[in-house]
């Protein structure tokens, strides 16, 4: 009763509930971009670069974006099981951000990541390793990625569900009503960046090269502040000593 009496108070006195902002769509972006490149005619054949290709070129931008800045995450979870070593990950896997494992009667635990290399520096028999994993490494040997574990599981407490945290890859848009960064909003703030790199394609293309450099100048400079963006921690005081309270 208390609740609905302060909800009719809340809407009497006009006190609004925050709304997300506006998603940004690839139209949104497009439309951006053929402002710098002054390319803004609304007739399909008086454009001097169609949807698709300004769609390639923002594809492009958010597969470099997500490759310098690793934006894109994502997890996977299997069982690992007796007998087998490596397991292979999602098609869209680009890198592993931390890997937990539980085995039975035991809290999950943070799994270290080692090589093919560092294994074979430190035992030239090290594939036949058995026992309960306490590593893993990454097999790009073949045209899928495979997750391997060190020891391989082989006994009756090595075996159990795993959850990898990973780096994502990005869906190409082919599409003008598709959102970037595989539709994920909290990177939003950094969608419309993407038109910087649009228009240093599209500048790029017709060898307007000066134009092109300046674009290219904007849209680097967003790629450092997405990179602080996504992994600056302000609340995070490692060497603070006290108790925080209210000002």
């Amino acid at each position: 009763m208390l609740k609905r009496l302060l909800l009719t108070f809340a809407v009497l006195v006009g006190i609004s509930v925050p709304s997300r902002a506006t998603t940004l769509t690839a139209s949104d972006v497009l439309t951006r971009a053929r402002v710098y490149l002054r390319d803004q005619s609304t007739a399909a054949n008086r454009q001097q670069f169609p949807d698709a290709t300004l769609l390639q070129f923002l594809s492009d931008g958010v597969r470099e974006a997500n490759a310098q800045n690793w934006l894109i995450q994502s997890s996977y979870t299997f069982t690992l099981t007796l007998g087998t070593t490596e397991y292979v990950m999602p098609s869209d896997f680009m890198a592993t951000m931390r890997v937990w494992a539980q085995f039975p009667g035991q809290a999950y635990i943070k799994l270290d990541q080692t090589s093919m290399d560092q294994l074979d520096a430190q035992s030239a028999g090290w594939t036949n390793a058995t026992g309960t994993p306490t590593r893993y490494y990454l097999d790009r040997s073949s045209q899928s990625i495979y997750l391997g574990f060190y020891p391989a599981p082989s006994v009756s407490n090595s075996t159990g569900p795993v959850i990898v945290y990973y780096v994502q890859q990005p869906t190409d848009l082919t599409s003008t009503s598709q959102v970037p960064f595989n539709s994920n909003i909290i990177l939003q703030p950094y969608v419309s960046a993407l038109a910087y790199y649009v228009a240093y394609r599209g500048f790029l293309t017709v060898e307007e090269t000066d134009l092109a450099t300046a674009y290219l100048q904007y849209w680097i400079n967003f790629l450092a502040m997405m990179r602080q963006g996504t992994t600056k921690t302000p609340d995070f005081n490692p060497g603070f000593v006290g108790q925080h309270g209210p000002p």
